[in-house]
């Protein structure tokens, strides 16, 4: 009964943790609760596999706690960190809509706890409610639009204010269209920002140098703390 206990005051922390920001917070108390039924939590230590490129990935996912790190391989390019996903966040929306296996691949950092909403749940409950694939039709479009925002990101031809926005967005604090709380820490080592950047890692190293020496950032062991968004996002408009 005690251990019965315990796993009902995890699950019911994970929730409120789920339910703070993000996508499943925006949908109407009456659909809500549909989804909240269909909940189902499963635990991941650091570093695993939550679904791998061309896997068949029918669930839809949100960050209870911890967070994932969503890699993509389309084309001729190599795997590389895409985005980063913390608490209250979702994914695989693409996955779930157009069905079969797709170029990205998804690892989880920290232990983390997520959940997950299987494509047959949310068509039983379409059944009753048709606008449930309309809320995961939001939140597809949710997604696109940092998808938008991080292509365009990409095009700044500024390596300075290119790096600095790849890590805002990568922190939360930009084009986060879910609205989930900001990353105090990005987990990420340098090289990971460098190619996420597409920049050299001596280019990326002295950005990154120059970014502490005037203390709007922390570099830690594989992570980077922001420490000033404000002035890091003041720093792009210049």
């Amino acid at each position: 009964l005690g251990q019965l206990e315990m796993w009902r005051a995890k699950m019911d922390a994970a929730f409120e943790k789920i339910m703070a920001a993000g996508w499943l917070g925006t949908i109407a108390p009456g659909l809500r609760q549909g989804f909240q039924n269909a909940l189902k939590l499963k635990e991941f230590a650091s570093g695993s596999e939550v679904y791998a490129f061309e896997q068949d990935q029918p669930c839809l996912w949100g960050v209870a706690s911890g967070g994932v790190h969503l890699f993509v391989a389309m084309n001729e390019q190599l795997p590389t960190l895409a985005h980063i996903a913390g608490p209250g966040a979702w994914f695989g929306d693409a996955h779930v809509v157009l069905g079969g296996g797709r170029a990205v691949r998804v690892t989880s950092f920290g232990p983390s706890s997520l959940y997950r909403i299987e494509r047959g749940e949310i068509a039983k409950l379409a059944s009753q409610n048709p606008d449930a694939w309309l809320e995961v039709a939001k939140l597809t479009a949710m997604n696109a639009l940092t998808a938008i925002g991080a292509g365009e990101d990409l095009m700044i031809r500024d390596s300075r204010k290119r790096l600095v926005a790849v890590l805002l967005r990568l922190s939360g604090h930009r084009n986060n269209y879910q609205g989930t709380l900001p990353l105090k820490s990005v987990p990420l080592t340098h090289e990971e920002l460098a190619d996420a950047c597409r920049l050299s890692r001596s280019s990326a190293a002295a950005i990154l140098r120059d970014l502490v020496s005037r203390k709007v950032i922390q570099t830690e062991y594989r992570s980077i703390r922001i420490v000033d968004a404000k002035a890091l996002e003041a720093g792009i408009s210049e």
